[in-house]
């Protein structure tokens, strides 16, 4: 019977830090060709080292002061929505700021309430839920004053096709040529108007013998015999 192979074919077989067994003969590693002296050995990192951000980041805007939760009193302390009379004077760019800035704070109020829950706080969730109402109406109303412009516009629109003075097919210029006035031209308001038949007025004039009072009654003449 032919005997069993027990060599393996490890090279590094015997080589071992803890029994401190070196290399054999003829075996050569790949670190004796390296130069220690010109290498520098790494630094360690620290154990607890502090951890700087930038100061001006977009992310802090997520965070009122920079801060993770705003008290209870905090989170109430605001004022009422916005409605639709005082937005109605406001221009595209004011409306479109504001849109934005609500836009932002619900993504603050949204983040103030995860992290609430994830830590258990117990507390603020109904002082979030009226602030977040109350930016909810103020976006309602932005929509609701852009809607009453684009009516309008439509209904601008569809008198301005029926204006004979109006060119919309004009783009290089001014769409709106005034016709001249024409002194002579009569007026068509005075044309469509009802004619109602002209009355004579008949002056009368009082005569010498007609008094303004009336006419006093003779006294009865009184018998004395």
């Amino acid at each position: 019977m032919l005997s069993r192979w027990k060599r393996d074919n490890n090279k590094n077989r015997g080589t071992s830090a803890v029994r401190a067994t070196g290399l054999r003969p003829r075996q050569t590693l790949s670190v004796r060709n390296k130069d220690f002296a010109k290498q520098e050995l790494p630094k360690p990192v620290k154990y607890k080292e502090k951890v700087t951000g930038t100061p001006d980041h977009g992310l802090w805007d997520f965070f009122k002061n920079k801060q993770l939760l705003q008290t209870p009193m905090d989170e109430q302390s605001h004022g009422r929505s916005w409605t639709i009379g005082e937005l109605r004077s406001r221009d595209w760019d004011s409306l479109h700021q504001l849109w934005w800035i609500c836009v932002k704070e619900r993504n603050r109020l949204a983040t103030e309430k995860i992290e609430r829950n994830r830590i258990r706080a117990g507390y603020g969730d109904v002082e979030n839920e009226g602030r977040d109402k109350t930016v909810q109406e103020t976006m309602k109303a932005i929509l609701d004053t852009l809607a009453e412009r684009h009516q309008a516009y439509q209904e601008a629109f569809a008198l301005a096709q029926q204006d004979p003075e109006i060119d919309l097919a004009k783009t290089d210029g001014p769409q709106y040529t005034q016709v001249p006035y024409d002194a002579l031209e009569e007026d068509e308001t005075i044309q469509d108007a009802p004619q109602e038949p002209i009355e004579p007025i008949i002056e009368v004039r009082p005569s010498d013998s007609t008094s303004a009072e009336p006419e006093a009654r003779p006294k009865d003449k009184t018998n004395y015999a």
